[in-house]
């Protein structure tokens, strides 16, 4: 019976440590796994916000008052916008004011091809801002190597 009651304490120690191992692989895989969570959760607060935002300050180039007439189903109606073109890189900006009766004549242009109901629905504003943008960096790549446009905002628009 020696015999049997050391190989049962020699089994003992063994066992304690066969023990304590499983449960350090458990708690280094679940720090792991806690880890790595954190990891998603900041790379995705990050990817919400643009890298352009997060490298600079954007800038604004105001565009004033532009007040045309638009086509309407029985009788004309009146526009009276404001805009301010938005970048990251300052020096675009400087250049962007180099052609500002281009930029002006491009508005114009793209805004007198608008009917009444598409500048008074729901909604129209932001469209709007994308077609602006769309057609004033198109005008502007013909016009100079970088256009450095990232955004048009209206800032103020009333139709009548």
């Amino acid at each position: 019976m020696t015999e049997e009651v050391q190989q049962q304490k020699s089994k003992l120690p063994l066992i304690l440590a066969a023990g304590a191992l499983v449960l350090a692989a458990a708690g280094g895989g679940w720090w792991y796994l806690e880890q790595q969570k954190a990891v998603q959760v900041e790379m995705t607060a990050e990817s919400v916000v643009p890298t352009k935002a997060l490298v600079k300050k954007p800038v604004f180039l105001p565009l004033t008052k532009f007040v045309l007439s638009v086509k309407g189903d029985d009788r004309l109606h009146y526009l009276m916008l404001e805009l301010s073109i938005m970048s990251y890189q300052e020096a675009s900006l400087k250049e962007l004011e180099d052609y500002m009766p281009v930029i002006r004549n491009a508005v114009i242009t793209k805004l007198s091809e608008k009917h009444y109901k598409d500048l008074a629905e729901q909604g129209s504003i932001a469209t709007l801002q994308t077609e602006l943008r769309q057609h004033l960096v198109s005008v502007m790549s013909e016009m100079s190597s970088t256009n450095g446009i990232d955004k048009v905002l209206i800032t103020k628009m009333v139709v009548q």
